[in-house]
């Protein structure tokens, strides 16, 4: 346990634009420890909040109280499973890293969101993150066999499908759950993909005998996570990119729905106030070379992937003639280039020069592809009547 001002200075944040100072910082190595911790902390009625990396841009993981972070010790891979295709991993460990560990196996783990080199697996769970892939992988909660969870009266239960724990909690739940259905039934919107915030009661009710989907999306509110045993996805045979280089971001809005009936595997979007960040560093030329965005700037551009039938798909793509023009990279080391733009998209915007910084004021905003291009255009008009403009890192699928 830490209570020094430097160390609750440094909890008071994450990466969103919020800041609220703990009272202290616990850095627990086991399971029992984190037991005991929070435990002591809900018996005195102080406010517990697990904390992963961090990177939630709406401050998910700061609060008064006590900040339990996970990720500084708990970082154990084991249990690979290659017939089962599972592997247990600690709530601290970061995704790149699980996915090195995997690699080698011809295995990874799906969801792959845009900080994967510091996101971690617990924090994955709480937020029940996706990714650029979420048609082919789903979400987090889609890869969860069982999770190791501290409750706040301090014990330490495995609950999932498999396991009998939690009896009572989980018929609480699904009382709750069934007695409000159909009203919840009539205000969930259909046929959005992402759409999977906060606790997740439509799963919950097609699987009342798992806990995990309610815990997964509830941001540390329900139970801290110590460790889960995931599902793992074999690695794709094949991969194509597609960019698609537009003269503005509504045009590019546009297109990403005469995409959609060639199933990509993802659908990014980039604009140019990111791109022009890149000029200038290095580490970046490459793929602005590869990208010719200082010979025929453009003012967006659509990562259109495909996992299988990649030529025919991508050829297809190409005999579309959408937006400026397109460039096709079937090179490994080339589309790696231009997907390290994209995941770079945060920190590239965050280090603008000068005293304006952008506010990444809505995250994960979820809207039907036939709707996208209309929600674009009045965002825009909106922040154009404040004198502001808008920079769009989306997945448009």
């Amino acid at each position: 346990m830490h209570f020094d001002n430097l160390t609750r200075q440094l909890y008071a944040t994450d990466a969103s634009i919020y800041q609220i100072e703990p009272s202290g910082v616990a850095f627990p190595i086991t399971a029992q420890e984190a037991s005991a911790v929070i435990k002591a902390a809900a018996e005195e009625n102080i406010s517990i909040t697990p904390r992963g990396a961090g990177t939630s841009l709406v401050g998910n993981s700061i609060g008064e109280g006590l900040v339990v972070d996970f990720s500084r010790h708990n970082r154990k891979i084991d249990n690979l499973n290659i017939d089962k295709r599972s592997v247990r991993a600690g709530a601290g460990v970061v995704l790149d890293q699980l996915n090195a560990f995997l690699k080698p196996h011809g295995f990874c783990f799906g969801p792959d969101v845009a900080t994967s080199s510091r996101a971690t697996i617990g924090g994955m769970i709480a937020n029940n993150s996706s990714g650029a892939h979420v048609p082919v992988y789903g979400t987090t909660a889609d890869h969860i066999l069982s999770t190791e969870i501290v409750l706040a009266d301090g014990r330490i239960m495995e609950i999932g499908s498999s396991y009998e724990s939690l009896g009572d909690e989980r018929g609480k739940i699904d009382k709750l759950v069934r007695a409000h259905a159909t009203e919840m039934a009539e205000r969930w919107p259909s046929g959005l993909l992402k759409r999977w915030p906060g606790y997740g009661i439509d799963r919950f009710s097609r699987a009342p005998n798992n806990l995990n989907e309610i815990l997964a999306g509830s941001e540390g509110t329900l139970a801290a996570i110590f460790s889960a045993e995931l599902k793992i996805s074999p690695l794709p045979r094949e991969k194509g990119l597609g960019l698609i280089f537009f003269a503005s971001v509504s045009d590019a809005m546009q297109a990403t729905v005469a995409l959609l009936d060639l199933k990509p595997a993802a659908i990014e979007h980039i604009d140019r106030p990111l791109l022009d960040q890149t000029k200038g560093q290095l580490h970046f030329q490459a793929a602005r070379d590869l990208m010719e965005l200082d010979a025929q700037p453009c003012e967006a551009v659509l990562l259109v992937e495909f996992f299988d039938d990649v030529d025919e798909r991508l050829s297809i793509l190409q005999s579309r003639n959408l937006g400026l023009r397109t460039k096709i990279c079937r090179d490994r080391d080339e589309m790696n280039l231009v997907w390290m733009v994209r995941k770079a998209g945060l920190s590239l915007l965050t280090g603008c020069v000068g005293p304006a910084k952008p506010v990444a004021f809505i995250e994960d905003a979820a809207v039907r592809p036939a709707q996208l291009p209309e929600y674009v255009r009045g965002l825009q008009s909106i922040m154009k009547s404040l004198g502001l403009f808008s920079i769009f890192t989306a997945q448009p699928i």
